[in-house]
Order: structure tokens, then C-alpha cells, then sequence
């Protein structure tokens, strides 16, 4: 997962950024919803009943205090921001590489970091929840119908599973993901899998947060959580 501190930096410098854009914000007279969350540390031992890893008494003690540095206006969802930091793998910007984390939940930005391998990380974020049931192979991203100085047009990501070969088609749109992309390959796991299946939130940003469980999974952790997850991402 990235260090904790360098997810404060980047939600800080956000956050005046939505301060200065009138998004997202609590009116003064809401501030109180925040102290109706559960703490990090509840949040993470309900995670951790649900085969979420990766949780440390360090990482609840930072995120806390991280947490209590934010300015009052700016609304954080625990529940999202956990699980953000638990999915969103490691970041190498020097030589521009990404390593998932294996925790039972891939999180990404919508606005990818890594333009040219978008849809060939998000596959390799997606195997990340079940190497094993998700073992695609092959994956090849092709970007030779892009434009890329305009930003537009279309690339695609083949990929094997299943003894079949897949092909995902998105939209170009300068460094965002197309998240049809997600909404396809959930469509191909639901056919050719064992049950199980995407289920995606978010952050209230710009965050997508991904889980590979069962209907009855998702429903329990969606009433003990609060969290509202979808099959469909939208």
C-alpha cells in the first residue's frame, strides 16, 4: 500500500483544491455527521471478519491521526478511506510501475496514474482479489487507435481466462478510465466464473473500490459497513 503520509499530502492538497471549488464539502451546521462514523480502528475489525488484511495497530494509529488534521469542511468516509489505502497497491513513480497489494480489495483512481498500462494494470488489480479464480494470462494492451495528443478515441486489453481469449474495449478520455471496461469484465466473470463476482463502491472522489465475493458476502458486509455496493459501475 503507499506510506500513509504520502496519502496525507495528496488528500490535503485535495482537499483545499475542493475547498477553492465548492465540492464535496460539509455546510457548517453538518460538521457533527463526522464524529457519527465508527473509529478506523471499529472499521478495521469489522474489515477483518470479512477476510480483509493488511490492517495494523500502526496504520489504524496513523490513519487517525491523519484524519484529525483534516480541515472540518472536508468530508472523508472512514469505511472508503481504509479501504482505500489498503487496496491501492504500491507506487513506484521513478521508473512509473505499479505492484498490487493482496488484501482482499484493489481501490484505483479514475484518473489512472499509469496512462499507458490502464487497463493492463486494472486486470492485474482485478487477479490481485483471487490469483488463483482470476488467473488471467496474456494480457495485451493495444493503444494504436488512440490519439494521443487529443486525448481520444478508442484501445483495447485482450486477455486470457478460462481457456478463452477476452478483448475489452474502451473509450478514450485523456488519463480517465473508462469504466465499461469494469462493467464488462464483471460481465464475463459472472458467466464463466464459480458465483462470485465484482462488487464495486467508492470514496465520494474519484476513488473505485473493488471486492471478488459472493451475493451473500456482499450483502452482509454492505449492512454492517454501510457501505453501498454495486454490481454495476457507474
Amino acid at each position: 500500500m503507499r506510506s500513509v503520509f504520502a496519502i496525507r499530502i495528496f488528500v490535503f492538497f485535495v482537499s483545499i483544491l475542493l475547498c477553492f471549488s465548492g465540492c464535496s464539502l460539509q455546510p457548517k451546521d453538518m460538521r457533527g455527521e463526522k464524529k457519527m462514523q465508527k473509529s478506523y480502528k471499529e472499521y478495521g475489525e469489522i474489515f477483518e471478519k470479512y477476510g480483509i488484511q493488511g490492517i495494523t495497530p500502526e496504520l489504524i494509529e496513523k490513519m487517525e491521526k491523519w484524519y484529525l488534521e483534516m480541515p472540518p469542511e472536508v468530508i472523508i468516509d472512514k469505511a472508503a478511506d481504509l479501504l482505500t489505502v489498503l487496496g491501492d497497491g504500491e507506487y513506484d513513480f521513478e521508473n512509473m510501475t505499479w505492484t498490487p497489494d493482496e488484501n482482499g480489495v484493489y481501490a484505483f483512481d479514475a484518473e489512472v496514474f499509469n496512462v499507458d498500462k490502464m487497463y493492463t494494470d486494472f486486470l492485474t488489480g482485478i487477479s490481485s482479489l483471487d490469483k488463483e479464480e482470476l488467473d488471467f494470462k496474456n494480457i495485451q494492451e493495444d493503444t494504436s487507435q488512440m490519439n494521443w495528443e487529443e486525448g481520444t478515441g478508442k484501445r483495447t486489453v485482450t486477455f486470457e481466462w478460462k481457456n478463452k481469449q477476452f478483448t475489452l474495449e474502451a473509450a478514450v478520455e485523456d488519463d480517465w478510465f473508462d469504466l465499461n471496461v469494469a462493467n464488462e469484465l464483471n460481465e464475463i466473470i459472472k458467466k464463466y466464473g464459480n458465483g462470485k463476482q465484482l462488487y464495486f463502491t467508492g470514496d465520494g472522489y474519484q476513488e473505485c473500490i473493488v471486492f471478488y465475493r459472493d451475493p451473500e458476502w456482499a450483502k452482509s458486509f454492505q449492512t454492517e459497513t454501510g457501505l453501498e455496493l454495486v454490481e454495476v459501475n457507474k
